[in-house]
């Protein structure tokens, strides 16, 4: 079958990403002996125009669409792509008969709203490397839906949601279509391409929805495997900088060490950097890390009080933090501290002690999110509930943000003050440091990597 996969985000901030989920599917679906084309719109100037000529080109029977995200998960500067995603499926289905296929981490998240919100029959939640191709079998063949896992959909006036689909061993999938992707132009502008070596998140962050799209069964790659696709991306597509887009790549710690080392051996010059766990930092991890050509870490570190560690979810104390941020700094591998303030008993005098905390660890970026965007079925929801904050069925298209009701009337004034004088604080809620000029303006004084890893060079960069 001829089929059209189009990625719908076109989120320039902090960085424009590649779809590479979708690059997987469309590489499931060839080895399936389907026909692939993939429009990816985030640097298309001309959304309506781009999808009516490539449906009149090329003619699909079925189009996939991948939703990324739903917002920007930023308070209070709030942005919902739910419009812009509207205006291309409804394009797609003014333009052709071929049948819709919605997909993507965005719409896993809350799939039956997006599923009658853009009025469409079909969805796909999590990973759609083998669902898709079952979903196409049956098509062909006229035959229901009720056997395929992973897979949500219309019958009669109701939804139907089929058990989730896990993908149990990643080492069978094909490496991602790569040659549908613009690869040069994300590196111009996005700083880097990426990698996943490993799917699932293990953890039992509060807020989080990563358990929701992929599971929460760890599931690795082979580093010989993973190291072949950080080969292919220096030698074939010419790349300089990788992002490892694995929620934790330093878990486990025994995984992340032998992918380093398989660097090394090859003696690959790309550079890359990865989100990591406070938790599983050693310094003999931190060491290969550098070796092997990392160049930086976002860690996830939320919080920087002990109380607020604790109600957050997290599985580090402050102990834990500072002596992770003594290992990196000690090493010269540049940190991003992740923030995100205002969760459950947040106070004036936590903000303050995280702040302090997270200053005085040294870091070369931070991050600081004033407010945490709600999801269904995530422990927040269920605490908002209890609070009588919200009813978690209530959750929806609309961004929800938890503030502490401690915190509620100046959280995001006590983090613009202090971060008003360091250079190094970004702050995307009141776009501070981060807006589309600044990010053009570090690409093209040749700025590689993610945006963080340049914020030294923010303000100077945005007075020229």
């Amino acid at each position: 079958m001829k089929i059209l996969l189009i990625s719908a985000n076109r989120e320039m901030l902090p960085d424009p990403v590649a779809p590479i989920g979708l690059a997987y599917v469309a590489a499931a679906l060839r080895d399936r002996g389907h026909t692939v084309s993939m429009l990816d719109l985030c640097f298309s100037d001309a959304i309506e125009s781009a999808i009516k000529d490539e449906i009149k080109i090329y003619n699909p029977e079925v189009i996939g669409i991948s939703i990324r995200n739903i917002d920007n998960v930023s308070y209070p500067n709030s942005i919902s792509y739910i419009a812009a995603i509207k205006d291309v499926v409804d394009t797609c289905k003014g333009s052709s008969n071929a049948k819709i296929v919605l997909g993507g981490s965005g719409f896993t998240i809350m799939p039956e709203k997006l599923l009658e919100f853009f009025n469409v029959d079909i969805g796909i939640i999590g990973e759609g490397e083998e669902t898709f191709p079952e979903l196409l079998e049956k098509i062909r063949n006229s035959n229901g839906f009720e056997t395929i896992s992973g897979l949500i959909y219309r019958k009669g006036n109701r939804i139907v949601k089929n058990p989730i689909r896990v993908i149990k061993d990643l080492n069978c999938l094909s490496m991602p279509e790569r040659v549908l992707l613009d690869n040069t132009r994300y590196l111009k502008d996005g700083g880097s391409g990426n990698i996943q070596t490993k799917r699932g998140c293990y953890f039992k962050c509060i807020y989080c929805t990563y358990p929701l799209v992929e599971g929460s069964d760890v599931r690795l790659r082979s580093p010989r495997l993973a190291v072949d696709e950080f080969e292919l991306l220096e030698n074939e597509y010419n790349l300089s900088h990788v992002f490892v887009v694995d929620n934790v790549f330093n878990y486990p710690i025994s995984h992340a060490e032998e992918i380093c080392r398989e660097l090394i051996n090859r003696r690959l010059k790309i550079k890359w950097s990865c989100y990591a766990n406070p938790g599983f930092i050693t310094e003999r991890l931190v060491d290969l890390m550098v070796k092997a050509g990392c160049t930086g870490i976002d860690l996830g570190t939320d919080v920087a009080s002990e109380k607020m560690l604790k109600n957050m979810g997290k599985n580090f104390n402050l102990s834990v933090l500072k002596e992770a941020s003594r290992i990196c700094n000690n090493a010269g591998l540049s940190v991003c501290q992740s923030l995100l303030l205002g969760g459950p008993g947040e106070t004036e005098d936590t903000v303050k002690e995280t702040l302090e905390n997270i200053e005085a660890l040294k870091p070369k970026a931070v991050v600081a999110m004033t407010g945490i965007r709600m999801y269904p079925n995530t422990t927040l929801a269920k605490i908002a509930e209890e609070e009588c904050m919200i009813q978690e069925s209530e959750l929806s298209l609309k961004p929800y943000f938890y503030i502490s009701s401690g915190v509620k009337e100046n959280l995001v004034d006590i983090v613009e003050e202090f971060s008003s004088r360091l250079s190094h604080w970004i702050l995307p809620g009141k776009n501070i440091r981060m807006t589309e000029k600044i990010q053009r303006m570090l690409r093209k004084y040749g700025a590689i990597g993610p945006l963080w890893e340049s914020v030294r060079g923010i303000d100077k960069t945005a007075r020229r």
